[in-house]
């Protein structure tokens, strides 16, 4: 059996609050995800100012954003998943924040391509809402609460697409997410994943980075950010790019000081590729690694270890963890393996194992 459970009933009834959240953390991103997907333009300035006459504006927003999901105002199960995940905390952002980004103002959108990438424009219409910032995740309950924001006016960005998906774009996420990573970078700098080149843009600028290796697969976006985008920096002679799989890069060369990895969309395509390079991290010994959303990774993870427990509470056997179907049946099986000798006889010691840093430390075992 998984996870050696030695658990009174009281510390059970503790422990399931852990799968309550999880069920709630859920039913939020199947909510956000529907919005996103197919009501993020529903909602119009005649809505808000309609609203505006009897509620504040983000109340009025959160009103709204109900009514697009047909989600009645006293709807209970929804107010039990607000009260965990806090969806109703819509937030109106400033523009002249985002546009005040050094890339953004320097690099304006241009209509180029190359085979299926393209250079492009695109934009926020008045009062569609977006994520524009990273999972905000309580460390005492691991409720999961997503930043949901819109602007009051259209704001335009720069993008680069590939068959129908967004590589990179200057948006209020991206620039938020991308912060730490900035700060953090120095000395010798790996970056896997070029994009528009945005990260490498913000760190070529500092005089903490003396070089960087760029390593990115496709020669598209090579040729195309070689062309456009980097005769624009104004240190060209620190970057050195890489044609190549950015997995299989990682050590080799000369050990760097950091690395920073960018290679995926989103959580889904992200983990398995994350989880690739965590444990590659023993290459470079001595390199301070940092990961594009790393903390949305490590929630899908999170809920993944927390599917195994509530698993061996039904009775699964490990010969239930050797059938595979897809990506995370592999990862949710190889994690039972790992954690199948760890004593859980408290809520303390299940909050533990689902830590941050238990966590990055159960990732670089994985593959």
């Amino acid at each position: 059996m998984s996870m050696i459970l030695h658990l009174s009933e009281e510390e059970l009834v503790s422990c399931k609050e852990f799968l309550q959240v999880k069920e709630a953390n859920l039913s939020a991103a199947e909510l956000y995800i529907e919005y996103l997907n197919f009501h993020s333009r529903d909602i119009k300035k005649f809505d808000i100012e309609k609203l505006s006459k009897k509620y504040h504006e983000n109340e009025a927003y959160f009103r709204a954003f109900l009514h697009a999901l047909s989600i009645p105002q006293n709807d209970q199960e929804f107010n039990d998943i607000n009260e965990v995940c806090n969806i109703c905390d819509i937030k109106q952002l400033n523009p002249e924040k985002y546009k005040a980004d050094k890339f953004y103002q320097k690099f304006s959108p241009i209509s180029a391509y190359k085979n299926d990438w393209f250079f492009t424009q695109l934009n926020y219409a008045p009062f569609e809402g977006f994520v524009y910032d990273e999972l905000d995740v309580d460390l005492d309950t691991y409720a999961e609460r997503t930043p949901l924001g819109y602007f009051k006016e259209e704001f335009p960005y720069f993008a680069v697409i590939q068959k129908d998906n967004i590589w990179m774009s200057v948006i209020p996420h991206e620039i938020n997410t991308m912060k730490e990573a900035i700060k953090e970078a120095k000395g010798d700098v790996v970056v896997l994943g070029l994009g528009l080149g945005y990260y490498l843009y913000h760190i070529h600028l500092k005089n903490e980075v003396k070089h960087i290796r760029v390593v990115e697969k496709d020669p598209n976006i090579i040729e195309m950010f070689k062309k456009h985008l980097l005769p624009r920096f104004e240190h060209p002679e620190k970057i050195e790019i890489i044609e190549g799989d950015a997995i299989e890069y990682i050590g080799k060369g000369k050990e760097p000081n950091f690395v920073f990895a960018d290679l995926w969309h989103n959580v889904g395509d992200g983990e398995k590729l994350y989880l690739l390079i965590k444990g590659k991290e023993k290459n470079y010994p001595h390199a301070k690694f940092m990961y594009w959303i790393e903390r949305s990774i490590l929630c899908m993870l999170r809920r993944q270890m927390l599917t195994i427990f509530e698993e061996q509470l039904e009775g699964f056997s490990e010969a239930d963890y050797l059938k595979a179907k897809n990506d995370n049946d592999i990862i949710i099986n190889r994690l039972y393996f790992l954690t199948k000798d760890v004593v859980i006889d408290s809520k303390k010691k299940l909050h533990d194992l689902l830590s941050e840093a238990s966590l990055k430390q159960l990732a670089k075992q994985i593959f």
